[in-house]
This record gives structure tokens, sequence and C-alpha cells, in this order.
């Protein structure tokens, strides 16, 4: 049933709701999803009944990452819910795991609009948001009162919590801004099952002042002596030569950073046609064999010491498998999402089993680093 249903949603909304909200500014069409979703979630037996026929479960697919078991290795990116509106909407889809965010100390306006520009030939979104959120505090205030609700149905799945530096006219020198960090991981202590810092948004006033080695480990350092309850993963940049971001592993090592989410947005606009007057930088397609190779060098570089979730371009899934045999144990997709629609993560969870299984192996997480010795190949 969940495969036949998954199938018939996928045709609606390729062929009948896409086309439609294609037409619509991408601005438009992600506000219209927050205000909508946060209504519709409250419509507990719709969301319960679309969920069975969205996700698809099977022992294969569990997970265990970060002292946590996950019914599948699929994780939301940050980017798409930065201040927890729409959880139950998100659950519904069938990931394993949850991001929010990102969010930063204090409330941020992000950049000028337009933040959004879809590049439909290339399956890319170009993204030029600036960390626009509403604070740590609102959001601690939401996961409170979500927690005390003790509704099952908003936050029955792991999640982490993406935190940014604040981009806005106050922001300092590197003191400032790892300040800026710590009061945020002091807020959502115990918060979530995870903390990602995000040390590597492209769209920001002062660039990205933590992906060198002597800023990071003065950050880590410092995200160390606040000593929060949940992991730490760090959600890495994608334009670094492999030598630089060697050396954001090794500080990486060094402190009590559990993982790295790889990669972030990438800067490099060659590789596809538009407007230089539009601002940001891509997600999607253009990520994918970039992320991939580096997940590849990752994981041969530090083994079993950090967990590692691969972004980037991941539509079905081989793509997801490609990243899982290059060492990544979790799988993260936004992009997907949006060009082939909300029954893209159970159709994902169903393909990687047949995937595994298929290279002998009896679950999913086996295959982690099965391909890593071998580069990844281009289209």
């Amino acid at each position: 049933m969940g495969t036949f249903a998954r199938s018939a949603m996928t045709t609606v909304y390729t062929k009948g709701v896409k086309p439609v909200i294609f037409k619509m500014h991408p601005d438009k069409v992600h506000d219209d999803m927050i205000t909508h979703g946060s209504w519709a979630q409250r419509i507990r037996p719709a969301m319960a009944a679309a969920e069975a026929l969205l996700k698809h479960d099977d022992p294969a697919l569990v997970t265990e990452a970060y002292d946590l078991t996950l019914r599948n290795p699929l994780g939301l990116a940050a980017g798409l819910d930065k201040n927890v509106a729409i959880p139950g909407i998100l659950q519904m889809t069938g990931f394993g795991l949850l991001t929010f965010g990102s969010v930063t100390s204090r409330v941020c306006d992000g950049n000028p609009r337009p933040w959004f520009h879809r590049l439909p030939q290339d399956e890319s979104l170009v993204v030029h948001v600036g960390l626009a959120n509403g604070g740590v505090e609102r959001v601690a205030t939401r996961l409170v009162e979500l927690r005390e609700q003790g509704n099952p149905r908003y936050m029955a799945l792991p999640f982490k919590m993406s935190i940014a530096r604040t981009n806005d006219g106050h922001t300092g020198d590197v003191a400032e801004g790892v300040d800026d960090y710590v009061r945020s991981v002091q807020a959502l202590d115990g918060l979530s099952e995870l903390i990602e810092l995000n040390i590597s948004c492209p769209n920001t006033m002062v660039g990205e002042a933590f992906t060198g080695p002597e800023a990071l480990d003065q950050l880590l350092t410092a995200v160390d002596d606040a000593a929060p309850a949940q992991p730490i993963v760090l959600k890495m940049p994608s334009d670094k030569t492999w030598e630089q971001f060697r050396d954001l592993v090794d500080v990486a090592l060094d402190h009590r950073v559990a993982g790295l989410t790889i990669s972030n947005l990438r800067k490099d606009r060659d590789s596809v046609t538009m407007d230089p007057a539009i601002k940001g930088n891509l997600s999607g397609r253009p990520v994918r064999e970039l992320s991939t190779e580096i997940v590849r060098r990752t994981y041969l570089h530090a083994g079993d010491r950090l967990t590692i979730a691969g972004l980037g371009g991941v539509f079905d899934g081989s793509h997801a498998y490609d990243k899982i045999c290059a060492g990544a144990t979790l799988v993260e997709l936004v992009s997907g999402l949006i060009f082939r629609g909300p029954a893209v993560v159970g159709t994902i969870a169903k393909e990687l089993v047949e995937l595994a299984q298929a290279d002998g192996f009896a679950r999913v997480q086996d295959a982690v680093g099965s391909r890593a010795d071998l580069p990844v190949a281009t289209d």
C-alpha cells in the first residue's frame, strides 16, 4: 500500500502541484508552507494517516548514531523550518531525524529579499536567506512548550538544533562570534538530541569566520567549556581544498565534536547557467558529487571517530546510497523535497534497502564506507 500511495503522491506532485507552485515565487511558497503547515499539523488523525502512507519502515533501515536508534538514516537538513514551526508536517514525511534552524542568539532579519531563486534545469535552489530566524530564546521557549504539551504527534522524532552566528550589524570580532555561539548553545542545552554548529553559512555579512583552524579551535574550546548535554555536530563548508578541510577535521577531533554534516551550499556557480545579478549559493544537484567526495575523504581520514551526515543533491535512493558507501552514516536533504515532493523520503528509504541488499548487506548501515576507497564517479 505504501509503495502505491507514494507513487501516486509523486505523480500528483510532479504533474499537478509542482507546475503550479513553480510559477509562484519560491519565497512565497516557503512562507505559505510554514503558515498553512502550522495549522494543518493540528489535524492529528490526518497527520498520522499521511505518515502511514508516506513512510517506509524496514528493520534493515534502523540506524545507530550518536547513541540514538533512528528508524532510518534519512534526515531533514537545516534551513526549511528555522523556528520549529511545522515539526508535525516534517515528521509525516518519513524522516528518521529532523534538523531545525539555523537559529542565532539574537533575532535576525536575514538578507534583503528575495531569498530563493529556482534553477529547475539544474535541480538547484539558489539560497540567500542570511540566517533569518526568530532568535534562540523564542525557539527554546517553543521547544519547552512542545515538550510540556506532551504531544507525540509534534515531536516524536529525534531532532537536531542548528546554531549559527547572528548575521546583523552588531557582529564583531572572533571573540564576539564565540560568545554569540555559546549563548545559543547554553539556551538550547538539553532541549534537543543534538546541537549542530553551522560554521559555514556563506550568505552573511562577515563571511565564514570559523572555517579557519585557529578560530574554529577557539570556538570549540568555548563550547567544550559550556558542556551542553547534547553531542556536537559541525556543519562543514563545501569550498575548501581537501588540505584545508582536513585541517578543520583535525581540529574537530581534538574537541568533543561527535559528527560532521558535509556539506553546506556551493559557492562556485560556474556549473550552472544563471543571471549573475542573482545573489546566493547553490543547493541540490550541483553539490551532489562534491559533497560525496568530501564525505569519502573524511571517512578515510577520520574513520569511525566522527559520525558523518552526507548532504547535497539527494533526490533518489542511489544518491543517498552513494553517500553511505562513501562513509556517511546519515544522509540529509531539503532540495529533494522541493523537486520531487513529500513522498521522496519514503521512496529513498525503500530504494536504500533494495540497493544495500543487492550488494549483500543485511542492513543499510552495514554499507557505510564500503566504497570509500573508490573516487566518486562524475555524471
